[in-house]
């Protein structure tokens, strides 16, 4: 008994000496005052683009954003703060003509000139399989920048796919750990699971996980090392956000992207901003959680300031999105002087007037000089906007009144032109990106209206397989992770759709454009007809499971016109846009 207690008194004293007992690892650490400097969603918006201001009881028009003007707002912060670190939530390729034509090149290089501390893999990185991604990777990865590369959530098969050939983690990480100051910060990146398995075109056996089942996960992970500020970096949605801020313990940030949400003060300058920025939640463990996004398409560059305690919990946080602007005039009429709205608008701290990059603007010069006589073709002439607008949604001031989207109605009727022998055509609302603006139609515009590298497929399609399919593409419109990007624009067919109905019952009044009798026929179940529709849900994105089903019998034939093009071909036939007066949808009720 005397030998134990002596025991006891020299762990006790060696303790003492060494300082090592477990009380003074608990020990409070100095605070930290950490700058994220963050982007989301630029999607291959190399230039600045128009945006309209409200201001004085007038619009203005400026000119925002731009990949030149964002890395010259991430130099500014860099240099005002320290330390910092600079994130992007994903979604940094496709929606461009660079990126048709150029493919990731321009934004993998802007992107390691900047050098991100870390990238979450977005579902549009996978718009071209899992190779098309590897490709986009492996440029983000150079002597002088190798930037993290993050989706927790994400497993592309090992030994199959071109982004695991020989481990799970070896094109991207689940996490990655950075210091500042001494103290360690993970960052983990989630990927929107549903979405990206359904709205884009991963290989067929790569699998996405539950994101919060994720972020769960490697919390605990880095909890076991003793890591105490952990950022999620976040490709799911505001929404999804704020949820998830709730639902997970320990988390401190969040910097999120996918649904291209304008946080902050824009309000009164007639912007639609969805929330404050930052917006604060309680975590799972009771402590506060920043959430942070920064818009879209490169407009916008965010600066969140996060000030930690001593115990690794927020202590509080704040900062701003700064919208990027250069010139700026009034829409209509002259003014004599811009200082006003200029000083106001900076005033605000929503606004910042800042050059290009030099560097980065001679890079994107020379992209735009190789697109210019391309892209500046005119093609035809619009006489009035035809608006991009879903069913079911309120229609867009100077927009058409009708029913459905007139932009998707003319997309539909190009596909006829481009494939003649076929029936009917049907487009879904998410490969239509833009207006069709009125004046004179550039090629550049419709790339912009159009800007994904689909091409048409013809199917062999009975009419009760196509009921099933447009069915089951409803379903997923409606879907909590699904997308109403789903629901189907169509010319040479007309149908009714009631989303209250139960699956099965949604769609009636099922027609066919009949050429010989030139009169509507209702669409006959065994009836085998010619449909043309883009590679995306052709292949069952979307939801269009019943298309694969049919492509995989056989009986589709990817006819290798780029769907754009087959609107550039079209215009030029027509020489005039005009807004359609016929729609497919002829009836909607929308769901509860």
């Amino acid at each position: 008994m005397k030998k134990l207690f002596l025991i006891g008194l020299t762990a006790i004293a060696s303790c003492i000496l060494l300082s090592s007992c477990a009380s003074t690892s608990t020990a409070p650490k100095a605070p930290l005052d950490l700058t994220i400097i963050h982007m989301n969603d630029h999607h291959s918006s190399l230039d600045q683009r128009p945006l309209n201001i409200e201001w004085g009881g007038q619009t203005w028009v400026a000119e925002a954003g731009g990949v030149g003007r964002a890395v010259a707002m991430i130099k500014k912060l860099r240099k005002e703060n320290s330390p910092e670190l600079t994130l992007h939530a994903g979604d940094a390729v496709t929606g461009s003509l660079y990126y048709t034509r150029f493919g990731s090149k321009p934004d993998a290089t802007w992107m390691t000139q900047v050098c991100f501390d870390a990238f979450t893999i977005g579902n549009h990185e996978f718009d071209h399989s899992d190779a098309g991604l590897k490709t986009f990777l492996d440029q983000l990865q150079t002597p002088s920048c190798k930037i993290p590369v993050l989706s927790a959530n994400t497993q592309p098969k090992v030994g199959q796919s071109a982004l695991t050939p020989k481990g799970p983690w070896d094109s991207f990480k689940p996490y990655t750990i950075v210091e500042r100051q001494g103290e360690k910060i993970a960052i983990i990146g989630l990927t929107i699971a549903n979405k990206t398995k359904n709205s884009s075109q991963p290989d067929p056996e790569t699998q996405f996980f539950d994101e919060t089942a994720t972020a769960k996960r490697y919390v605990a992970e880095l909890q076991q090392q003793g890591i105490e500020k952990i950022i999620l970096l976040t490709h799911w949605g505001y929404q999804n956000d704020l949820a998830l801020a709730k639902a997970v313990p320990a988390i401190d940030v969040i910097i999120g992207g996918d649904s291209h949400t304008l946080l902050g003060n824009f309000a009164e300058f007639g912007l639609d901003s969805k929330g404050p920025y930052p917006t604060i939640e309680t975590n799972a463990s009771g402590q506060p959680v920043c959430i942070a996004h920064a818009y879209q398409y490169a407009l916008a560059v965010g600066e969140l300031h996060v000030q930690f305690d001593g115990k690794g919990n927020v202590a509080s946080c704040n900062g701003q999105p700064h919208m990027l602007l250069g010139d700026i005039k009034p829409e209509q009429g002259m003014v004599t002087t811009l200082e006003p709205v200029k000083n106001a608008l900076e005033a605000s701290g929503a606004f910042t007037f800042i050059a290009p990059d030099p560097a980065t603007q001679t890079m994107i010069d020379g992209y735009a000089e190789k697109l210019s006589a391309f892209a500046n073709e005119v093609v035809a002439d619009v006489p009035q906007t035809i608006c991009k607008q879903s069913v079911g949604e309120p229609r867009k001031p100077g927009c058409a009144a009708g029913i459905s989207s007139g932009a998707h109605r003319v997309v539909a009727e190009a596909f006829l032109h481009a494939v003649p022998d076929a029936d009917f055509a049907i487009q879904n609302g998410g490969g239509v990106r833009a207006d069709i603006p009125a004046g004179p139609l550039s090629v550049k515009q419709i790339f912009e209206v159009l800007p994904f590298a689909n091409t048409l497929v013809k199917l062999k399609i009975t009419g009760a397989e196509f009921k099933q399919a447009m069915e089951q593409a409803l379903t997923y419109a409606i879907t909590p992770d699904g997308s109403f990007g789903a629901y189907p624009y169509g010319a040479g067919i007309q149908y009714s759709v009631n989303m209250q109905a139960p699956e099965g019952d949604r769609v009636s009044n099922l027609k066919v454009w009949d050429k010989a009798t030139q009169s509507w026929q209702g669409i006959r179940p065994r009836q085998t007809y010619t449909m043309v529709t883009n590679s995306f849900i052709a292949g069952g994105q979307d939801g269009w499971r019943t298309l694969r089903t049919i492509a995989l019998m056989g009986r589709a034939t990817n006819t290798q016109i780029d769907y754009a093009q087959s609107l550039v071909d079209y215009a030029r036939d027509i020489k005039v846009l005009k807004r359609p007066t016929e729609f497919a949808t002829q009836a909607y009720q929308a769901a509860k």
